[in-house]
């Protein structure tokens, strides 16, 4: 694939995954440390990986949540649960994978990762799952 071509892959994988996130996307600030790094870590991971079509960028967003959930890693979390509404996944199914992850990580990582998914609710003004009327 030619440059300009991934160029093009990395900007509209980035912009459909986080364009609902105001601040904290780790690229602005990798930026800050090695501009010619970052631009090579964005488009292997937005332009490559993140825009494969082997599994859908739901089901993509929704392993990611819950991998970081594991890992306790609530900045990355914070940005794949946003990408995960972004690209259809319900609130409800977000809280399944969250949830899920006690088997895995414990409950305090689950806890953790359930208080970072309220901010990003309150931050995109949508209701928590429970709150949202029956179908």
């Amino acid at each position: 694939m030619d440059e300009k071509v991934l160029k093009e892959r990395t900007q509209k994988t980035a912009r459909m995954l986080f364009h609902s996130m105001k601040s904290g996307v780790g690229y602005e600030l990798w930026k800050k440390f090695d501009k010619e790094l970052a631009r090579e870590l964005s488009m292997f991971f937005t332009g490559t990986l993140y825009s494969r079509e082997v599994i859908s960028q739901k089901q993509r967003e929704l392993c990611a949540v819950g991998a970081l959930t594991v890992l306790h890693r609530p900045n990355e979390v914070r940005a794949h649960i946003h990408a995960a509404l972004n690209v259809g996944a319900t609130r409800r199914e977000v809280a399944e994978v969250i949830f899920q992850m006690v088997t895995y990580g414990g409950m305090p990582v689950v806890v953790d990762a359930l208080e970072v998914y309220a901010k990003v609710l309150a931050e995109r003004g949508e209701p928590f799952p429970a709150e949202e009327p029956a179908t």
